[in-house]
């Protein structure tokens, strides 16, 4: 694997989790207006949609397994944001988001398990300095572990088996990572309108303000159709360590942009403490870490 191109794929998913990062604000104001899981059907349906329409050359050449292997992937896709999205009712955002951001510890051990794989000794410091400043980042505490955030907990290993099954898939020469983007999303969405529905909420049949349109249409278009086919296209060029420490940088991204954009409920922005912004930096320089001389193929096989 070139260095230009595992660099080109770091940041294209580095440019995917800014994206992510700076959504959360648009999706904590419109979540208060609408449904969760109503949200998610339709922001899903339409990344589905617009993938599609984009991509649906590629579908005269798609393959049955590319159909499983899409629909895995975006099962835990699915899995891991509905949990994320429920536990939020029941828990703080900011627990939610250092116990999201654990996955940058889970995936190497998973990983590890599954690929007998032990990542190289610069990304496991650099795992260490991310872990360490998304503690501070929630502020150096963790309160009492309640039923929210054991729900956000389980949502971890969604997100985990989604980075992990996207390496393994995607690594396979014969298929098209296109198809399985777009099999992804389609399983996501199909599984978040049946859900939707089964809790009494007719994600067709709703009124949408202007503002649940214009984060519809912005978490839907880049947030989910070019943020997740960019992951599933290029994380064939990284390893699923590495992708979750530069998703570990999210919660970076949804404090900056938290403190420029104001809530439509409170009209005021978030400013974090000092300590918040020294987890932000160790977070950063986990990354620069892990990035030294890191290469895919030196990964050391167990034996």
């Amino acid at each position: 694997m070139s260095t230009r191109k595992r660099i080109l794929a770091d940041g294209i998913l580095l440019f995917v989790t800014m994206v992510w990062g700076s959504s959360f604000v648009l999706m904590k104001n419109t979540i208060s207006q609408l449904h969760p899981l109503t949200f998610l059907a339709i922001r899903f349906l339409l990344a589905w949609l617009v993938v599609t329409a984009i991509f649906w050359r590629n579908l005269k050449k798609l393959k049955p397994k590319e159909i499983v292997y899409g629909s895995i992937i975006g099962f835990f896709l699915f899995l891991g944001m509905a949990l994320q999205v429920v536990g939020l009712k029941y828990t703080y955002a900011s627990k939610s988001a250092f116990i999201t951001g654990l996955t940058v510890v889970l995936v190497p051990i998973f990983a590890g398990i599954i690929e007998r794989k032990i990542p190289r000794v610069n990304v496991i410091v650099g795992v260490i300095f991310a872990f360490v400043g998304l503690f501070l980042l929630n502020g150096a505490k963790i309160s009492h572990f309640n039923f929210g955030d054991f729900l956000t907990l389980l949502a971890d290993f969604g997100f985990v088996f989604q980075i992990i099954f996207i390496d393994i898939f995607t690594s396979k020469e014969d298929v098209s990572t296109i198809n399985i983007a777009i099999f992804q999303l389609m399983s996501a969405a199909v599984l978040y309108i049946i859900f939707s529905l089964f809790f009494g909420v007719n994600p067709f049949s709703i009124k949408l303000t202007l503002n649940s349109i214009l984060t519809i249409l912005i978490t839907g278009i880049f947030g989910t159709a070019l943020a997740f086919t960019a992951q599933v296209f290029v994380q064939k060029y990284t390893t699923p360590t590495h992708t979750a420490l530069i998703f570990s940088a999210e919660p970076v991204f949804g404090a900056i942009f938290s403190a420029l954009i104001p809530s439509t409920v409170t009209h005021t922005t978030e400013i974090l403490p000092l300590i918040s912004y020294i987890g932000c930096g160790l977070i950063l320089i986990g990354m620069v870490i892990a990035e030294l001389s890191f290469n895919k193929n030196l990964d050391m096989e167990l034996s």
